[in-house]
């Protein structure tokens, strides 16, 4: 990243030498693909797709001691290029780059440079404002919902208005929207909700925008009266220092969900990232106590926090239910002035004998949620602490990465922390002026956290973020997953629907969390929250998101039943290849609202890749009315024949699915979802087969159990791991017969399943040669 800006400004130096000679040069036009890019030398510009032209330039400004100059203005003039050079970048391949240098008709004659690269490979446009010249001061325009910078901005073009569709990835379902872009009441995430937000036609044609560094304090505001959207510098930050560039992005690809996951690749590219994986409670069941769970604020009569935890732990071990680790939520810790963390230790009325303590007897680590810092915490050097906190009136911030170094550090040590869950989120951005004041304080609170993070080996999970908090994620690998939901109230609302903001969060290579639920719906008589009145739905969502499967019931109402489906006999979650997301024919439907356009019915989709094997599962979760679907409809990537099944009735019908063979899916509502499951077919010894997996299983070929599968002329391998004291069945479907295999070991471990025929397997050991 630092060589990446050091070419920058060396590129906008040189510039800035040409820049006495007020040299203005011709337009110029770089092409890329579907994608056309025109720089004329007044700094305008537009972006043709596919020949027609989506994206009209607006202003350009910045602000300096609090007045704004801009090109619409002529305060704001061009006085070098368009500049066209060529390079290439080692992690995001060839591009092509415009550079102009600006000058303000301010005291200092304040000089910036815009810069556009276009990546040859991949469709791809980055726009840089580089703040090379000098310091700035005075740029807050007194608002956070405004930018005190501009570059880029755009208005779609009068011709697409109506022609294009929207989607903005805001947060939860509140703030999400999708719509034709000339409906003139629609919602983008816009400020500090600023997020990434696509454009696409009804060929599925669609880009992405969003920012792409500075993420906690580089905005997108959207201007309802002028429908002009602005990328810029938070409209609160009081200086940007020498040397800042602030950047965006935009992307083009085809297929709206294939889009958006493909400008996630590219921004994972640019940073390096690799995820850290050894997230425990990603890969295996655990308990909770968060929000909407039998026990948040509530334990077992006339017995203490400490006691009913270590009574949780005794129920599972009499169900056979092997949870890796516990959850415990906001109420184990000191809370100080506004209800936030004071010191982030466990209270001796909640554990008498320390967590400690707790932590031995469950015989698992835990996962342990926190809030914003109080003003009063014990740990700033304000109140006497060891540690550099910014502390403003009722919340603090901390700027010292030592200090989470230590938080983890001792709490890994003395209590088994495994996953540290940073909640209120938005609030700790949003109620501190230093966070939106200044231009380095919240990102340098989310790196010192990260830095504790993997000092530690502990892994992060963001709670109620801006999407700007998801996207800084990009830059710190132990963030492994992200709430995708509001707060859980059994039977209240469907917090469950999840399916846009996981294309985001996928995209991110972030898990998304739809918090706990319980298992059951009878009435557990709890004193805040009703009954689950869907059970299964939760479940399936919870596994299909690859986030934590949470499980919250109170003592004795657990269908342990319906946890084994998500597992192993280990505790092992048997998840698919990705999270399950909105198909995109819905996403077209709910923009267009067309009959004749996309899928009238919320559907998600996702896949589990074994050895080039797609096995595909469908969720059909309301429908609003019958609709004959085909593998391209929901964008399962399959190849060739399949068959499918509706979970739990494969012995009542198997059918064909494929480019010939529809499925339909019939009328309904979110209580009587359908969880449709595809296999391949493939021939072997002259005959169609399909390995329907182990269909006791939500995931019947999940890559977690089967590990891989050849098929030659004489056998098919099935390389299986297997858990402790388990044994799976496999079903397998021949043309018209339904059969099954069996294998099974005491220990865990892999072993291989040989098929010669029907009703013809042997189970071996990967490491003996049984021919």
């Amino acid at each position: 990243m630092a060589q990446y800006v050091f070419v920058q400004l060396c590129v906008i130096f040189v510039l800035v030498l040409e820049a006495s000679t007020a040299r203005l040069l011709g337009s110029q036009r770089v092409t890329s693909g579907s994608v056309d890019l025109h720089v004329d030398q007044d700094g305008s510009y537009h972006i043709d797709i596919d020949g027609v032209t989506w994206l009209e330039s607006q202003n350009t400004f910045i602000t300096v001691k609090h007045a704004i100059y801009a090109r619409y203005h002529d305060s704001f003039r061009v006085v070098s290029g368009p500049v066209l050079t060529s390079g290439q970048s080692s992690r995001l391949g060839k591009y092509q780059q415009i550079d102009l240098i600006w000058e303000a008709r301010d005291e200092a004659l304040t000089v910036v440079g815009t810069t556009f690269q276009v990546f040859l490979d991949t469709s791809t446009i980055v726009f840089s404002m580089n703040f090379s010249d000098s310091t700035i001061r005075g740029t807050s325009q007194g608002s956070e919902d405004v930018v005190c910078t501009c570059f880029p901005s755009f208005k779609v073009s009068d011709g697409m208005t109506d022609e294009l569709g929207f989607m903005s990835f805001g947060f939860v379902q509140a703030i999400q929207n999708i719509g034709r872009w000339s409906n003139r009441a629609k919602l983008i995430g816009s400020g500090m909700n600023s997020a990434p937000l696509m454009l696409f036609n009804r060929t599925k044609h669609s880009v992405v925008l969003s920012t792409f560094n500075e993420f906690m304090v580089n905005s997108m505001v959207h201007d309802p009266l002028g429908d002009i959207l602005m990328f810029g510098i938070e409209g609160e930050i009081e200086e940007i220092p020498k040397g800042f560039v602030h950047q965006t992005i935009l992307h083009f690809g085809h297929g709206i969900r294939q889009t958006a996951l493909d400008w996630g690749g590219f921004m994972r590219r640019h940073y390096d990232l690799h995820r850290y994986n050894a997230d425990v409670t990603l890969n295996y069941i655990g308990y909770w106590t968060d929000g909407g769970a039998y026990y948040y604020y509530n334990t077992e009569p006339n017995k203490t926090y400490e006691q009913t935890m270590l009574d949780i732990k005794a129920n599972a071990d009499f169900l056979g239910i092997p949870y890796k680790y516990y959850q415990i939520d906001s109420w184990w810790y000191y809370r100080g002035i506004g209800g936030n963390t004071k010191n982030w230790t466990a209270m001796p009325d909640i554990f008498p004998h320390g967590l400690s303590s707790v932590y031995r007897g469950l015989g698992r680590r835990l996962a342990a949620h926190n809030r914003c810092w109080a003003s009063n915490t014990d740990y700033a050097t304000q109140n006497g602490g060891k540690w550099n906190f910014i502390v403003e009136k009722e919340q603090s911030i901390p700027q010292d990465k030592e200090f989470w170094n230590y938080l983890m550090a001792s709490s890994r040590t003395e209590w088994g922390l495994t996953m540290y869950e940073q909640d209120w989120m938005a609030d700790e951005v949003r109620d501190m002026k230093c966070t939106l004041e200044n231009i380095t304080v919240a990102r340098d609170w989310l790196l010192g956290m990260g830095y504790g993070a993997m000092m530690n080996g502990i892994t992060l999970q963001y709670c109620d973020p801006l999407p700007r908090h998801l996207l800084q994620s990009l830059e710190i690998p132990h963030v492994t997953q992200a709430r995708a939901s509001i707060d859980y109230h059994p039977g209240e609302f469907p917090q469950w629907d999840i399916g846009l903001i996981s294309i985001l969060l996928h995209a991110l290579d972030v898990r998304p969390f739809k918090d706990n639920f319980r298992t059951v719906s009878a009435n557990e008589h709890h004193p805040k929250y009703k009954s689950e009145p869907n059970p299964f739905l939760q479940c399936v969502v919870s596994l299909f998101s690859m986030g934590p499967v949470a499980p919250s019931d109170k003592i004795g109402f657990t269908n342990a039943t319906l946890l084994r489906r998500t597992m192993n006999t280990d505790g092992l979650l048997l998840q698919p290849s990705h999270p399950m997301m909105t198909v995109d024919n819905y996403i077209l439907h709910l923009a267009y609202e067309e009959p004749s356009l996309g899928l009238p019915g919320k559907v998600w989709s996702t896949y589990s890749n074994v050895s080039g094997f797609i096995y595909g599962s469908i969720l059909s979760l309301q429908t609003e009315e019958n609709y004959a679907v085909y593998p391209a409809n929901v964008d399962l990537g399959m190849i060739g024949q399949s068959v499918t099944y509706l979970d739990g009735q494969k012995d009542k019908g198997i059918i064909k699915f494929d480019v010939t063979n529809p499925l339909l899916l019939k009328r309904n509502n979110p209580g009587d979802l359908q969880l449709w499951q595809t296999a391949p077919v493939f021939k072997f010894k002259n005959e169609s087969w399909a390995i329907m997996g182990e269909t006791s299983k939500l995931v019947p070929f999940s890559p977690d159990r089967f590990h891989q599968m050849t098929v030659s002329r004489e056998v098919i391998e099935i390389y299986v791991a297997i858990g402790t004291k388990e044994t799976i069945t496999i079903d397998v479907y021949t043309g018209t017969e339904l059969w099954n295999m069996q294998c099974s070991r005491d220990g865990a471990g892999l072993m291989v399943m040989k098929i010669e025929g029907v009703n013809s397997y042997r189970c071996v050991s990967p490491n003996v040669d049984s021919d």
